[in-house]
C-alpha cells in the first residue's frame, strides 16, 4: 500500500473513478504541470485531414509561450484503457489528421476562440508581453505552422507496455496519482519536463489548490540522472561505459551530453559522470541506451539530504553539468 504521511495525516494511493476526474485535474493545475509560460485551451474541438475524413478530438491544446513556443495535443487517459486499442488508435488518428491544411484550422479555432473569450485572450497577451511576438495570431503561426505538434499523456498510471507502443509518437507521458484522507485529497504528479516530483493538495472545502513541493524548468540541461542499484551500476556503469533502457524524450536527445547515475540505498548519492557519445534505441522498448565515451569520473558525492527526500531519483531527471561542480546535495542540481 502506498500513502503519503503529511502532518498528522495518512492520504493513501485511491483510484480516480473516471477520466474525467483526472482531466479536472489537469484543467485546474495545468501551470502546474506544464509551466507558468502556458496556457490550456480546454477546448474538445477535433483535427480533420480533409472533408470526409474522421473527426479526431483532442481533450485539449496546450500553447507553450516563449521565444520559441510549441503547440502539444493533450490526451487524458484513465490506464484501464487498453494501450493498443485505445490508446495507441487514438493518437494513431491524430497522427493521420495533423497535415499542413488541418494545423492551419486548428490554429484558426484556437485564434477565434481566444477572440471569443477576453479574458483568455488577456491571459495569453499577458504572457507574450515576455516574448518577441506581438500578436496571437504570429505566436499561433509559429508555434503551430512552423513546426510539428508534440503530443502529451496525462495518465494515473505508466506501464512499459505503454512507453513500448507509444515510442513512436514519442509524447511526453505525466503520471498523476490521486491519495486521500478522508474528503482531504492530494495529487502526486511526476513527468520528465517536472524536476521535482509536485503534490498539489485540494481542501475538501474550498476546492483550492496550493503547491507543497514547487516544480522547476530548467533551461539548457544537458545532463541525464539515473538511478541504479549496487549490481546494475558496478557490472553495466562502470564495468561497460553504458547504460540502458532509459526512458526519454527523443526531442531532447541532441541536448544530452553527459549522463550521472544515482546510486540508490545504502549509497543515497551521485558519485560518477560521464560524457556520453552516443544514444541509441534499446532494442523494442520505446526506451534509450546510453553509451559513455570512456570510463565515468568520480566527483565529490552529491548526496540525497534528510530536508528533501523527495528528490531520490525514481526515473530519469534533467540537471545542467556546471551545477555539479559545486553541488552537494540533489536539490542543489534539482530544484534552481
Amino acid at each position: 500500500m502506498k500513502k503519503i504521511l503529511f502532518g498528522d495525516k495518512e492520504f493513501i494511493l485511491t483510484s480516480f473513478q473516471k477520466e474525467e476526474e483526472l482531466e479536472k485535474v489537469v484543467v485546474q493545475n495545468y501551470t502546474k504541470i506544464f509551466g507558468e509560460d502556458t496556457y490550456y485551451f480546454d477546448l474538445k474541438k477535433g483535427i480533420r485531414n480533409k472533408k470526409g475524413d474522421l473527426l479526431t478530438i483532442p481533450d485539449g491544446y496546450l500553447l507553450k509561450i516563449n521565444n520559441n513556443p510549441s503547440m502539444t495535443v493533450i490526451e487524458n487517459e484513465h490506464s484501464n484503457h487498453d494501450e493498443i486499442k485505445h490508446i495507441t488508435v487514438q493518437f494513431a488518428k491524430f497522427h493521420s489528421a495533423i497535415t499542413d491544411m488541418s494545423k492551419y484550422n486548428v490554429k484558426k479555432f484556437l485564434h477565434a476562440y481566444l477572440k471569443e473569450n477576453p479574458v483568455e485572450e488577456k491571459k495569453v497577451i499577458q504572457l507574450m508581453s515576455k516574448t518577441r511576438f506581438k500578436h496571437i495570431s504570429d505566436i499561433l503561426e509559429s508555434a503551430i505552422m512552423d513546426q510539428e505538434i508534440d503530443y502529451a499523456i496525462l495518465i494515473d498510471e505508466k506501464s512499459e507496455e505503454l512507453e513500448r507502443v507509444m515510442a513512436f509518437f514519442n509524447p511526453e507521458i505525466y503520471v498523476i496519482k490521486k491519495f486521500q484522507c478522508e474528503k482531504d485529497i492530494i495529487y502526486f504528479i511526476e513527468g520528465e519536463d517536472i524536476q521535482i516530483n509536485s503534490k498539489i493538495t485540494f481542501n475538501s472545502k474550498t476546492n483550492s489548490g496550493s503547491t507543497k513541493t514547487p516544480m522547476r524548468r530548467m533551461p539548457g540541461m544537458d545532463t541525464i540522472v539515473c538511478p541504479a542499484r549496487e549490481d546494475g551500476f558496478n557490472d553495466v556503469f562502470l564495468g561497460e561505459n553504458r547504460w540502458f533502457a532509459i526512458p526519454l524524450s527523443a526531442k531532447r536527445i541532441p541536448q544530452i551530453e553527459y549522463l550521472a547515475m544515482y546510486e540508490k540505498k545504502p549509497i543515497s548519492a551521485i558519485r560518477y559522470i560521464g560524457k556520453v557519445k552516443e544514444i541509441k534505441p534499446y532494442k523494442n522498448t520505446g526506451k534509450y541506451e546510453v553509451v559513455l565515451d570512456g570510463p565515468p569520473s568520480k566527483i565529490r558525492p552529491i548526496k540525497l539530504s534528510e530536508k528533501n527526500p523527495n528528490l531520490a531519483p525514481q526515473g530519469t531527471k534533467y540537471s545542467i553539468k556546471n551545477l555539479f561542480d559545486d553541488a552537494k546535495y540533489l536539490e542543489d542540481i534539482f530544484n534552481v
